[in-house]
C-alpha cells in the first residue's frame, strides 16, 4: 500500500458495502453459534475447564456450581449479587464488569433518543436512498466529492455514491437542508452532558465502594492495608532506627520495618538454579521412563517367546485390560500412600506458623525446629500435603494419635483418571472411622504458634546501625518498649509478648533523639558575605535522624575511589561490587561418571541414549537457543545438572546467611499498626528536601512486589521510563503501516483503482460480491492477529520501566496499551490515506486536525460496524468456550507435561486476567462508539450488542473460571473513565471540522455557529474533567480520616465474632440464636443443584463441612463404590440404553470427583482466610512475607517418579553420594501401565503458607 495516497481518492469511494457488512455479520453469527453450542454441551462435563472455581480455589473464593440448564445459568448470572463478586473475585473484576455495565447505561438511553431523531433527519429527503447497491444518484443537484456530502465546493467533481448504511449517517444531508445540523448539535451537547453526568456518579460510587472495601474488617487485617513502600530515602535516614523515629509520629506507631537490599546477584543465581532444577527433573524423569519402557518391551518379548515354547494362545483383550488395571491400581496406591525415598531435605520449607516463626527469627538454617520425616508423622499446625492430602484422608501420626482430615470419603478405586486429571490420582479411603466434623476450635489442620518462650525476642545484634533506642530516650505519648531490629529488616515490639494484648493493638508513641541541650539544635556556622546560598546565622540545623553519630553514620562504609564514583553514575554500569566470598566444594570431586557402573539404569538403557544437551558459550546466552555441533560442548544432562545444582544450592544458602554483603537500596517497607497512619504517611510531606522519600505507595501486597525492580535507583527509573516511552511511540508509528494495510483491504473500489491488474474484480459481479464479503471479515481478523503480540511487549516495557508492584505495572500497561490501541485500531484505520502524509500535514498545519478528522472519520464508520460486531460475537463466545484452556489441557499438556511437577502445575493453576491489557480493549470500543454516536447514530445499536454480550461472557468467566490472586483495589477503573473522555474530545473535534466543512447552496460555510458552540464545549469538557479529577483524585487511592472511628467499631465487633468462631471466647445463648438466625432462620440448609452446601458462601466453613462439594446430583459414584468391575465397563452397554446412560453418568461423576479431589487435596481444611488466624499468627506471616523473596527462596526438590525397577531409588542414592546439597525425592509418585507419571500429592517443596492471601 502506498503511503502517499491522495485523500481525495479515498473520499470519492465508499468504505465498505452493505454486502461486506452482512457477510461479516453472518460469519460472526456462525462463529458465535458454534462456540456457544460447544460451551453449552461441554460445560457440565469438564468442570476443570468451565467451572474450576467451584472447587479448585481456596474455600473463601469458591462459588456454587451453576445450574445445568442454559436458562438457569443465565438466571444465575443475572441474579449473582455484586457483593459476592467483590468478595470472591475482588474489586478489579467487579469494576471491570461495572465498566461494561456503565457503558450500557450510557448507550441504551442514547440509542433510544438519538436514533429516532437523527436517522430520519439523515435519511428522509437526503442525497441518496439507495440502501443496498453502489449505484450513483442521478440528481443534477448533487455534487459531492465526499460520500457523506461534507464538501460542496467543487461542482466539477463526480456525483455522490452514498449507499448502504451511509444513507443513515451524517453525509446524507442535502446542502439545501443544512438547518438539520442543529439537531446534530443539540444531541451532541446532550451526549456530552449525559456522559459527563454518568462519569461523575460512577466516580462517586467507585469511591464509596473502595472506601467500604478498604475499611472492612477483613481487609484491615491484611498487611497491604497498613504497609507503605517508601522510595528515595537519603543515606542519612536509611536505617531502621531512623525510620522508626521518623514515622512513629503517626497514630499507633510502627509494627515492622523492612529495608530493601540490592539482591540482584542472588536473584540471578536463584533464577538460574530454577532452570537447572527443572532441567534435571525432566532428564531424570525421562531416564526412568526410558528404563521402564525398555523393561515392558523386554517383558513382552519374553512372554512372546514363552508362548511360542509352550504353544499357548495370546492373551485376550480382557486379560490385557485386567493386567493394565492391576498395574494402574498399584501405581495409584503407591502415589496415594506417599511412600518413597528422599535425600537432601533440610526441612526448610515452612508448612506451619512455627516454621514461619523460625524463618523470620533466624533467616538461615532452621535446625532448632525438629520436624518429622515425610510419610511417618504429622507436624503441628498446617497438616503437610506430603503426609496426607486434603480433607479426604485421615492422616495418622507415627503414634497413631494425631488424626486430621474431615468427613470426606473419596473412593479408592477411581479408574481412568489420567486423561481427566492430568496424572493426579484420587485419595485413598481412610484407615479408620471418620471423626465428626471439626469446629473452629478443633485441631483440624489448625495453625499453631510456638510457646511464649519460642516467640521471637528482640535481637541484640545490629547490622546497619550502631545502637538501638536507649532506655533513657524520651517518649511522647503512650510509653512503648522499642525493639531492636535484626539484620533481616523485621522488628517485633516486646509488647507483642505481653499477655492479654494482641499484636495489632499495641500503642506506640513519638520518640525523639537524645539531645544534651538547645545548643545541639542550633546552627552555629558563620556565614561569609558572599555565601548567598546559605541561610542567616542562628537558624536550626537540618533534622537529624535518631541514632545519628557523625560522618560515618549509618553504614561505616569505606570511602569510594574516584573510579568507583564515576562508575556509579554511569547508567546500567554502576552499583557496588560485592565482597568476594569463598564457597566450599558442593559435591564430591572424586565422584566421576564412571562411578555409575552397576547403576540400575544401565540394565535397560544404553549410555548413548541418556539425556544430553549442549552448553551455551556465554552466560548471557538465552537458554532457548539451540546448541550447534563443534561449537557448543555436548554434556550429559543429569551429570552436569547435578553438579551445577549442588553448587548453586550451596552458594545461595551461604549468600542468604550473609545478606549484609549486599548494599542497602534507598527504599523500605514500613508497616504501621493503624490503617489511618499508613494513609496519612502517604499524603504527608515527609522530608524537608524535594524529591526525597517519595514516592510513597500504600496498599502493597507482599505477593504483588516485583523484587527484581526494587534495586533500581531513581535516575535508572527515569532513563528506563524515557526508553520505554520512546519504544511505545516507535511501536505506535511503525505498527501503523501493517494496520493501515488491513484497513485498505476493506476498500475494494480503492484497491481496484490503485492497482489496475485488480480490475477483473469489478467486471464480474459474483467475484465482486465474494471479494466484498471477504473484505468485511479479513481486515478484522488480520488486525486481531497483529494486536496479539502487543500486550506481551507492553508488559515487558512496564517491568523494564521500573514498576515496583504488579499494580503499578498494570497501571502503566493500561496507559501504554490504550494509547497504542486508540491510534492503531481507530486513528490509523480511519486515516488510511497515509501515516507519514498525515503526520506531515499535521506538522505543517497543526490547526487542521479538526478538518483532517472530519474528512476521514465518517467514511470509516462501516468498517467499525463490522469490527465491533465481529469482536462482540466471536470474543464473547470464545471467552465462554475457553479455547486456550481446552488446547492447553488436551493437546499442549499431553505433549509437554512429562514430569509430576508439570502435571501438578497444570492441574492447579487457573487462568488469570491481566487487567492492564484487558481494560484498554473495551475502553477503545467505548471511545469508537462515542465518536460515531452522532455522525453514524446506528453505532449505538452495535455498542449495546457488543457490551451486553461481553458483559455476560466476562461475568461468567469472572465468577466460575478466572482466579484473581492479586487485586489492585480497582485503581484502574477511574483511569479507564478518564481514558473514555478521549472519545468525547475526538467526537467534538470531528464535529467542529464537519460543521466548518458544511456548505450551503452558495458555497458559503453554513454551520459556523454550531462549530463555535462545539469549540466552547471542548473547553468546558476539559475544564470539567480537570475539576473532576482534582476533586476526586485524592480519594481514588487514600482514605479520609472520617472513616477511622467507624472502622474501629467494626473491627471490635468483628474481633469478638472471630474470638467466638475460633473458640477463644464462649458463646452465649443469645449469640447462638443470633448466629442461627444469620445462617438461615429456620435451620434448613440451602443446597445448590450440584449438592454444594449453600453455607459455603456465608458462615462458618469449618462447622459446615460437607463431603466432596460440587458433585452434580446427589447420587455419586463414591456411594456406588461396591459395584462390580463388570458394572463399570462398557460391556453393560449391551443390556440396554438405560444402563448405558447410567454408566455414562456414573463415569462423568467419577471424573468430576477425581477433578474435585485435587481442589480438596490442595485447599481443603486449611485456615486459608487471614481472618481465621489470631493476631499473633497474622503478624508472623506478615513478617515472613515482606522479607525479600531472594532471602525466602528454599532449596527446590528434584521430584521424580518412583518405579518398580528401582531406577528412581538408585538415582536418589547416587545423588546423595554425589552431594548432600541436592534435595531429590520420589515420594507420592509412580508410573502407570502406560509409563505415564502419576502423583497423589503436592511437590515436597510446596509451602501451604503460600495459599494464604496477605
Amino acid at each position: 500500500m502506498s503511503d502517499n495516497w491522495d485523500s481525495g481518492t479515498a473520499q470519492r469511494n465508499q468504505g465498505i458495502t452493505l454486502i461486506a457488512f452482512l457477510t461479516a455479520l453472518n460469519i460472526s453469527l456462525i462463529v458465535f453459534g458454534v462456540q456457544t453450542g460447544f460451551f453449552l454441551l461441554l460445560r457440565n462435563k469438564l468442570s476443570r475447564i468451565f467451572k474450576p472455581k467451584t472447587y479448585l480455589v481456596p474455600e473463601r473464593e469458591r462459588t456454587e456450581s451453576p445450574p445445568s440448564s442454559p436458562w438457569g445459568l443465565l438466571s444465575t448470572l443475572l441474579r449473582f449479587r455484586d457483593r459476592e463478586i467483590i468478595k470472591k473475585c475482588g474489586l478489579d473484576a467487579y469494576f471491570f464488569l461495572r465498566y461494561l455495565q456503565t457503558l450500557l447505561v450510557i448507550f441504551i438511553p442514547m440509542a433510544v433518543v438519538i436514533i429516532p431523531i437523527l436517522v430520519p433527519v439523515n435519511y428522509v429527503g437526503g442525497l441518496s436512498r439507495n440502501f443496498s447497491t453502489n449505484s450513483t444518484d442521478s440528481s443534477n443537484e448533487v455534487n459531492s466529492t465526499d460520500p457523506q456530502g461534507a464538501d460542496y465546493s467543487d461542482p466539477s467533481a463526480p456525483k455522490s455514491n452514498i449507499t448502504g448504511l451511509d444513507t443513515l449517517a451524517w453525509g446524507n444531508v442535502r446542502k439545501d437542508q443544512t438547518n438539520r445540523y442543529w439537531a446534530h448539535l443539540i444531541l451532541a451537547i446532550l451526549v456530552i452532558i449525559w456522559v459527563c453526568g454518568v462519569f461523575f456518579t460512577e466516580l462517586r460510587v467507585y469511591i464509596k465502594i473502595r472506601q467500604d472495601w478498604l475499611t472492612s474488617a477483613e481487609h484491615r487485617l491484611r498487611a497491604s492495608a497498613t504497609t507503605v513502600l517508601v522510595s528515595g530515602i537519603p543515606d542519612k535516614w536509611l536505617t531502621e532506627e531512623a525510620l522508626k523515629g521518623l514515622f512513629d509520629v503517626f497514630p499507633g506507631g510502627l509494627r515492622n520495618v523492612w529495608l530493601t537490599r540490592d539482591l540482584t546477584h542472588l536473584l540471578d543465581k536463584i533464577s538460574k538454579r530454577e532452570q537447572i532444577h527443572l532441567q534435571l527433573e525432566e532428564a531424570e524423569t525421562e531416564l526412568i521412563r526410558m528404563a521402564k519402557k525398555a523393561q515392558l518391551k523386554k517383558r513382552e518379548h519374553d512372554e512372546k517367546q514363552a508362548r511360542k515354547a509352550s504353544k499357548s494362545h495370546r492373551p485376550t483383550k480382557g486379560e490385557k485390560l485386567e493386567r493394565q488395571k492391576r498395574e494402574d491400581d498399584a501405581a495409584k496406591m503407591q502415589a496415594e500412600g506417599g511412600q518413597g525415598l528422599s535425600s537432601g531435605d533440610r526441612h526448610e520449607v515452612p508448612h506451619n506458623l512455627g516454621d514461619a516463626e523460625a524463618e523470620v527469627e533466624t533467616g538461615a538454617r532452621r535446625d532448632s525446629i525438629t520436624r518429622p520425616s515425610t510419610g511417618h508423622s504429622v507436624a503441628a499446625g498446617f497438616s503437610r500435603l506430603t503426609e496426607g492430602i486434603g480433607k479426604g484422608v485421615n492422616v495418622v501420626g507415627k503414634t497413631g494419635q494425631e488424626i486430621f482430615g474431615g468427613a470426606r470419603n473419596i473412593t479408592h478405586g477411581i479408574d481412568n483418571q489420567i486423561e481427566t486429571t492430568n496424572g493426579f490420582v484420587a485419595i485413598g479411603p481412610p484407615q479408620g472411622p471418620s471423626p465428626a466434623p471439626p469446629t473452629r476450635g478443633s485441631d483440624r489442620r489448625r495453625v499453631q504458634l510456638p510457646d511464649d518462650k519460642d516467640l521471637p525476642r528482640p535481637s541484640t545484634q545490629s547490622s546497619n546501625h550502631p545502637r538501638g533506642l536507649g532506655s533513657d530516650e524520651r517518649v511522647m505519648g503512650a510509653s512503648s518498649a522499642q525493639a531492636l531490629h535484626s539484620h533481616n529488616g523485621s522488628t517485633v515490639s516486646q509488647d507483642s509478648m505481653l499477655k492479654g494484648e494482641s499484636v495489632e493493638m499495641r500503642q506506640f508513641g513519638n520518640t525523639t533523639r537524645r539531645a544534651t541541650g538547645l545548643d545541639d539544635t542550633v546552627l552555629h556556622e558563620t556565614k561569609r558575605w558572599y555565601q548567598f546560598w546559605k541561610p542567616p546565622e542562628g537558624g536550626y540545623i537540618s533534622p537529624v535522624p535518631q541514632g545519628y553519630e557523625g560522618d560515618d553514620f549509618p553504614f561505616n562504609k569505606k570511602e569510594k575511589t574516584f573510579l568507583e564514583k564515576v562508575k556509579s553514575f554511569i547508567p546500567f554500569l554502576g552499583g557496588e561490587e560485592l565482597e568476594p566470598m569463598e564457597y566450599p566444594k558442593a559435591y564430591n570431586e572424586e565422584w566421576k561418571e564412571d562411578h555409575d557402573t552397576g547403576a540400575e539404569w544401565e540394565k535397560w538403557v544404553k549410555k548413548s541414549k541418556r539425556p544430553t544437551h549442549r552448553l551455551a558459550i556465554f552466560d548471557w546466552t538465552p537458554s532457548w537457543l539451540p546448541g550447534l555441533p563443534f561449537l557448543n560442548k555436548k554434556v550429559d544432562t543429569i551429570y552436569w545438572c547435578r553438579q551445577e545444582l549442588a553448587r548453586l544450592n550451596l552458594e545461595i544458602e551461604m549468600d542468604q546467611k550473609n545478606p549484609e554483603r549486599y548494599p542497602l537500596m534507598k527504599s523500605a517497607f514500613i508497616q504501621f499498626n493503624h490503617q489511618v497512619a499508613a494513609h496519612m504517611a502517604c499524603q504527608s510531606v515527609i522530608h524537608h528536601v524535594p524529591r526525597h522519600m517519595a514516592p510513597r505507595t500504600v496498599e502493597i501486597s507482599p505477593d504483588d512486589v516485583l523484587w527484581e525492580n526494587m534495586a533500581l535507583s531513581w535516575w535508572s527509573e527515569w532513563l528506563r521510563t524515557g526508553l520505554a516511552v520512546g519504544v511505545v511511540v516507535g511501536m505506535i508509528i511503525l505498527w501503523a503501516f501493517p494496520v493501515a494495510f488491513t484497513s485498505s483491504i476493506s476498500q475494494v473500489s480503492t484497491l481496484t483503482d490503485e492497482f489496475p491488474w485488480l480490475s477483473f474484480i469489478d467486471k464480474n459481479k459474483m467475484i465482486h460480491n465474494i471479494v466484498s464479503g471477504v473484505a468485511g471479515v479479513l481486515p478484522a481478523v488480520l488486525l486481531a492477529l497483529l494486536l496479539w503480540l502487543v500486550p506481551i511487549l507492553m508488559g515487558f516495557l512496564a517491568s523494564f520501566k521500573g514498576a515496583k508492584t504488579g499494580a503499578q505495572k498494570s497501571e502503566t500497561v493500561q496507559k501504554f496499551y490504550f494509547a497504542f490501541l486508540f491510534v492503531q485500531v481507530f486513528l490509523v484505520v480511519s486515516l488510511a490515506s497515509g501515516v507519514l502524509q498525515t503526520l506531515e500535514n499535521l506538522a505543517s498545519n497543526p490547526t487542521g486536525v479538526a478538518d483532517l478528522l472530519a474528512e476521514n472519520l465518517p467514511k470509516a464508520a462501516n468498517y467499525f460496524f463490522s469490527y465491533m460486531i465481529l469482536q462482540a460475537l466471536s470474543v464473547s463466545s470464545g471467552t465462554l468456550l475457553q479455547i486456550g484452556a481446552l488446547l492447553n489441557w488436551y493437546i499442549i499438556a499431553r505433549i509437554m507435561n512429562k514430569t509430576a511437577r508439570n502435571k501438578w502445575s497444570t492441574n492447579t493453576k487457573l487462568p488469570e486476567v491481566n487487567w492492564g491489557t484487558y481494560f484498554p480493549v473495551y475502553t477503545n470500543f467505548a471511545c469508537i462508539a462515542l465518536i460515531y454516536c452522532v455522525v453514524a447514530p446506528i453505532i449505538s445499536i452495535f455498542a449495546i450488542i457488543t457490551f451486553s454480550l461481553l458483559w455476560l461472557a466476562n461475568r461468567y468467566s469472572m465468577i466460575y473460571v478466572n482466579r484473581f490472586t492479586i487485586d489492585t483495589g480497582g485503581v484502574l477503573y477511574p483511569q479507564a473513565i478518564n481514558q473514555t473522555f478521549t472519545g468525547l474530545y475526538v467526537m467534538e473535534l470531528c464535529l467542529v471540522g464537519l460543521f466548518f466543512l458544511v456548505r450551503d447552496q452558495d458555497g458559503e460555510v453554513a454551520c459556523a455557529p454550531q462549530a463555535i458552540i462545539m469549540i466552547v464545549s471542548i473547553v468546558l469538557t476539559a475544564i470539567y474533567q480537570l475539576l473532576l479529577n482534582k476533586s476526586f483524585g485524592p480519594l481514588f487511592r487514600y482514605l479520609p480520616i472520617t472513616f477511622e472511628d467507624e472502622a474501629v467499631l467494626r473491627d471490635e465487633a468483628f474481633q469478638r465474632a472471630q474470638d467466638r468462631r475460633l473458640g477463644l471466647a464462649e458463646d452465649s445463648d443469645d449469640d447462638d440464636k443470633e448466629g442461627e438466625s444469620r445462617r438461615g432462620g429456620d435451620g434448613n440448609e440451602g443446597t445448590s443443584m450440584d449438592g454444594t452446601d449453600d453455607k459455603t458462601r456465608r458462615g462458618n466453613k469449618f462447622t459446615n463441612l460437607k463431603p466432596v462439594k460440587g458433585i452434580v446430583h446427589a447420587s455419586t459414584w463414591a456411594a456406588r463404590g461396591g459395584k462390580s468391575t463388570y458394572d463399570r465397563t462398557f460391556g453393560i452397554a449391551g443390556k440396554g440404553l438405560e444402563k448405558v446412560n447410567k454408566y455414562r453418568e456414573e463415569r462423568r461423576q467419577k471424573d468430576l470427583e477425581a477433578q474435585r479431589a485435587i481442589g480438596e487435596a490442595l485447599y481443603g481444611g486449611f485456615h486459608d482466610e487471614i481472618e481465621d488466624l489470631t493476631p499473633e499468627e497474622r503478624d508472623v506471616l506478615v513478617r515472613r512475607a515482606f522479607m525479600h523473596s531472594a532471602l525466602r527462596a528454599k532449596r527446590p526438590t528434584v521430584w521424580i517418579p518412583r518405579d518398580d525397577l528401582g531406577v528412581s531409588d538408585d538415582e536418589i542414592k547416587r545423588t546423595r553420594e554425589f552431594s548432600e546439597h541436592i534435595w531429590i525425592s520420589n515420594e507420592g509418585t509412580a508410573l502407570d501401565s502406560k509409563v505415564r507419571v502419576v502423583y497423589g500429592r503436592a511437590p515436597p517443596d510446596f509451602s501451604e503458607l503460600d495459599i494464604i492471601s496477605l
